[in-house]
């Protein structure tokens, strides 16, 4: 598709049709742009710069453009034209597509338009150029340049465009009038129209000025508001105070006026006193605020050459704090019919691509769930495996506890057995039992005689 609209806009470009001419026409579509751009060689530490399409894209080839790949770095690189620009004759388009995938935090995604006779080895921030146009980002500020050269200084506009702040592709147009006017469209929309230059960048001194020799009139009224002429303060407003003593207060039985001092009541609000200010009115006879009449400026001059350029390149010189802007489309040309076919084109990308970054913010929405649920599988796994760890220790110093108590058990000694005593001999206890009764018999007969 991108290659079909090269085709056609180089044959269009080939016969240099009355619509215009085409300067240049970079859509990065293949592995030679690094013979038509220079990097600058100012100094050794510069970004490094490579074709994608992004992650995201409504065309893969057609989506393709020169893309910043390191952060924290300064880019200084350049492309000639085929021929010089001369707009004083028609008008010339200068616009291109950027797309910034990650937040820019600090820097530019900006074209710069340079003089006849520019040294591409060297080009840097301090090369001069004819007009800086696009995006810059810093923090909280953003907005988009349109800055024009004129007589040596660099002229910024002074109405703040702010930059589209997505991930998406954007179109940025800037049309310099021969007139001397410009216009702006910002991804489609016409945001400025045919403005005088004089209105948007303080190139000229005022056309007026005060005349100098104009003095105010002796009874000229500036004053707007009076003070109402029936509304006057009371005669006696000043002898009344604010403040009363309080006819409540008591002195205080313990008070000592030797050693206190002479006991004087608190004051209070007086009720009698009234807040009076003055009243005030529209003056009848105010004139308005005077102003000396206006003269013609004897210093102004108007240009009819004013942002009439001969232009023989386009650089980008950038610094950023976050890379991956990708260039795209960089159209500089009189014909405003090519220019229209590459406004279409983005048109008919841009819900193409908007579905892509949906899809794509979708997968990654996926991924994240997925990759959250397979965490949290992994932390309960875990957390299992610990617990049965934290078992098999438990169970294992029961075990141990238990065998230390039985082998403790085993080990203490016996107590003493309490001897019992042996019994007698039967032969023992039956001579007892005789000798008794003997005895006794012979107590009996005793006692009998």
């Amino acid at each position: 598709m991108k290659s079909t609209l090269l085709l056609v806009s180089l044959a269009i470009a080939a016969v240099v049709s009355a619509a215009g001419q085409t300067y240049l026409e970079e859509t990065f579509s293949d592995d030679k742009w690094e013979d038509r751009w220079m990097i600058s060689s100012h100094r050794d530490d510069l970004g490094k710069v490579e074709l994608s399409s992004g992650t995201f894209y409504a065309d893969k080839e057609y989506n393709q453009g020169l893309q910043t790949k390191q952060d924290h770095r300064f880019y200084s690189l350049s492309t000639p034209f085929k021929s010089t620009v001369d707009n004083s004759k028609e008008d010339l388009f200068v616009q291109y597509t950027v797309k910034q995938e990650e937040p820019q935090e600090c820097g530019g995604s900006y074209l710069k338009l340079l003089p006849e006779n520019y040294d591409a080895k060297s080009f840097n921030g301090d090369s001069e150029y004819a007009i800086m146009f696009g995006p810059d980002v810093c923090g909280s500020e953003n907005r988009i340049h349109v800055i024009f050269n004129y007589k040596g200084k660099n002229y910024l506009i002074k109405k703040n465009f702010p930059v589209p702040r997505d991930s998406k592709t954007h179109f940025y147009r800037l049309v310099v009038h021969p007139d001397q006017k410009y216009s702006l469209n910002v991804d489609g929309d016409l945001i400025s129209d045919h403005v005088p230059l004089e209105e948007q960048w303080d190139v000229y001194p005022s056309r007026t000025i005060p005349d100098p020799d104009d003095k105010k009139p002796e009874d000229w009224v500036d004053d707007a508001r009076i003070q109402e002429p029936n509304h006057v303060k009371p005669d006696n407003y000043d002898d009344i105070p604010r403040y009363i003593p309080d006819p409540d207060a008591v002195k205080p039985a313990d008070w000592d006026d030797e050693s206190d001092g002479e006991w004087e009541p608190a004051e209070i609000p007086n009720p009698d006193f009234e807040e009076w200010e003055p009243k005030y009115i529209d003056n009848p006879d105010y004139k308005g605020e005077w102003t000396p009449k206006q003269i013609p400026n004897p210093e102004f001059k108007e240009d009819p050459e004013l942002a009439h350029y001969k232009i023989a390149g386009v650089g980008l010189d950038l610094w950023q704090v976050k890379s991956g802007s990708i260039f795209d489309d960089i159209v500089v040309t009189t014909d405003a019919e090519l220019a229209d076919k590459y406004l279409s084109q983005w048109k008919e990308n841009k819900p193409k691509e908007t579905d892509a970054l949906v899809a794509k913010e979708k997968k990654e929405q996926e991924e994240k769930e997925a990759q959250k649920k397979r965490e949290e599988e992994a932390a309960a796994v875990k957390e299992e495996e610990t617990k049965k760890v934290e078992t098999d220790e438990l169970d294992e110093d029961d075990e141990k506890t238990e065998a230390k108590e039985t082998k403790e058990t085993k080990t203490e000694p016996e107590p003493e057995a309490v001897s019992e005593p042996e019994p007698e001999p039967v032969a023992v206890k039956e001579e007892e039992a005789v000798k008794e009764t003997k005895e006794t018999k012979k107590e009996t007969v005793k006692d009998e005689l």
